[in-house]
């Protein structure tokens, strides 16, 4: 029977093409015998059962395939916190902790009511009511399927502060007077190429693009919120990284002041903000 040693060796060259082969062949071992990365480097010369060696090729061949490892492993880390992904949800980007960063900021750490739109597996709402005690986060998706998902991640995080609605878009927000309405929407250009290549064809079409401009969520939310939110309540979203002209101009028709944009840690334009 081959070792974890051996076994992580063979992962490794299988998986020659993808960008960082020896961490992908180290976290679906671990995942296959139910550990974490540390036993691997602590046992390398345990000999692995033959049932686990075929999961763990199985395993090997949906990634070579272009499947996220997180669709495989069922779960991502987002926040420091560990959230359960499915193919309903999008999968949690880096980049999109810079929005819980700039809300975290821009709001004062005083009671807040605050809608996440589009929320899917409930990162951004959870990872907010997670820092935040004393705010009140309801999350908005329009898959039913994706909404079970974020009801879970709150319950498997203890979080009494946080509820997820299915909506499209704002249509079935309870009627009230909210601080802030941000989130992480649909913006990729209906026919970019990235569409049909690497992971993305495996994640849900309806979380990636909303149409062939790319604005069109943008556009819907900005003429919904302005009836749901308080006297300079906080508009904030994150977008591509060549959508900040757009979005800026789209903020200034619907009459939002204050307008800024944040860059991401690669330096790219992710989130732009403003108050009505």
């Amino acid at each position: 029977m081959p070792t974890i040693a051996e076994l992580l060796e063979w992962g490794k060259l299988a998986l020659a093409k993808q960008e960082i082969p020896q961490l992908e062949a180290q976290v679906l071992l671990a995942f296959v015998l139910g550990t974490d990365r540390s036993y691997l480097y602590t046992w390398p010369e345990k000999e692995i059962n033959q049932e686990q060696v075929k999961q763990y090729e199985d395993v090997i061949a949906r990634r070579i395939q272009h499947e996220p490892i997180a669709y495989i492993v069922g779960k991502k880390e987002f926040w420091s916190l560990t959230f359960e992904v499915t193919r309903d949800t999008l999968i949690p980007r880096a980049e999109t902790e810079l929005l819980v960063q700039t809300v975290l900021e821009y709001l004062p750490n005083t009671e807040q009511h605050i809608v996440d739109v589009g929320t899917g597996c409930g990162t951004i709402a959870c990872a907010l009511a997670h820092e935040r005690p004393n705010w009140q986060l309801i999350g908005l998706e329009i898959s039913n399927k994706a909404i079970e998902v974020a009801k879970r991640n709150a319950k498997n995080l203890q979080l009494n502060n946080v509820s997820f609605i299915e909506s499209n878009w704002l249509a079935n927000l309870p009627h009230q007077k909210y601080d802030a309405i941000i989130g992480n929407p649909p913006y990729i250009r209906g026919g970019d190429v990235h569409l049909i290549h690497g992971d993305l064809p495996f994640e849900p079409e309806i979380a990636l693009t909303p149409g062939l401009k790319g604005l069109e969520a943008f556009q819907i939310l900005l003429a919904q919120a302005k009836a749901f939110l308080k006297p300079g309540g906080l508009i904030a979203f994150e977008h591509g990284f060549d959508q900040r002209e757009s979005l800026t101009q789209l903020f200034e028709q619907a009459g939002l002041k204050e307008i800024r944009t944040f860059q991401d840690f690669s330096g790219n334009d992710r989130v732009t903000l403003g108050k009505f």
